[in-house]
């Protein structure tokens, strides 16, 4: 037996065969554990470039979503800008020159676009924009290449928008509805936020005082159905200026308001408010 030096294993005497040559020379033949080094050579040769393509496709996702961003927040700021001098011109041909200024003023201060962007910062096209009806509507369209071609591949197009609203103010319709604001388990509307019955006025009190206490509408007040489960003969309470309960919590639900502003047709049964309706016609 005989040791190959260059790999950790044996190698017999067989594999080095004896050959004779045309003049009578003898030579050894190559051993035959040499033969594979060829073999890690081509598969490193085929595995490299494969894992080197990888993380760099990797690497240039995240660089896509570095360019989308920048180009996203350069199309908002346009388009919000835009929008505030819609107040101002309603020329769509005006309109639409400002925006591409604010555009290209804003996406000038990115490196990123510059340099991967096919054409750079002004290869960046806005001609799919509509400024024409009530939205400041900004596209973008452009191709960032890729940093290794696959056959005829050669760039990503990508498209993204912004839309804002023009500052034109409310449609006058010549139809002008009043509001009002009702509670969620109210049976009244009210004209006033400032109505006495919105807001509760919450109080601690003594219990045992409360056979002598009268609301500002001169009513007693009774144990709260929520929070009080039997008469309360000492300890404090809550009440309210116009309500007819008093409560042994604060987060009993009948020491809330969830107040909605709503239109007058659409009140259903409800009616107006003793107080601030009454309060609201003499005003008039």
């Amino acid at each position: 037996m005989s040791f190959c030096k260059n790999y950790s294993r044996t190698c017999t005497k067989s594999a080095f065969p004896k050959t004779t040559m045309k003049n009578g020379q003898s030579c050894k033949k190559a051993p035959l554990c040499t033969c594979h080094r060829g073999s890690y050579t081509l598969e490193a040769a085929v595995v490299l470039p494969l894992m080197a393509g990888f993380f760099a496709a990797i690497l240039f996702f995240f660089r896509v979503l570095q360019i989308q961003t920048q180009v996203q927040e350069s199309l908002i700021y346009a388009s919000r800008r835009t929008a505030c001098e819609a107040s101002c011109t309603e020329s769509p041909a005006v309109l639409w020159a400002s925006a591409e200024a604010y555009f290209r003023s804003e996406i000038g201060k990115y490196e990123l676009p510059k340099r991967y962007v096919n054409g750079g910062t002004p290869g960046i096209s806005l001609m799919q924009s509509n400024v024409s009806n009530c939205y400041i509507g900004l596209q973008a369209d452009y191709q960032i290449n890729l940093p290794i071609h696959f056959f005829s591949v050669d760039g990503v197009r990508i498209s993204q928008k912004s839309n804002s609203r023009k500052w034109t103010g409310d449609a006058d319709d010549g139809i002008q509805e009043d509001y009002v604001y009702v509670t969620e388990n109210g049976t009244v509307y009210h004209k006033n936020r400032m109505c006495p019955y919105l807001d509760l006025s919450i109080r601690a009190v003594e219990a045992a005082g409360l056979d002598d206490l009268r609301n500002k509408s001169d009513h007693k007040y009774y144990a709260c159905s929520e929070c009080v489960a039997k008469e309360v003969h000492s300890g404090m309470v809550y009440i309210t200026d116009y309500g007819t309960c008093y409560h042994t919590s604060l987060t009993c639900s009948g020491l809330k308001r969830t107040v909605y502003m709503i239109p007058l047709s659409e009140v259903g049964g409800k009616g107006p408010c003793s107080k601030c309706s009454v309060s609201s016609k003499t005003s008039e």
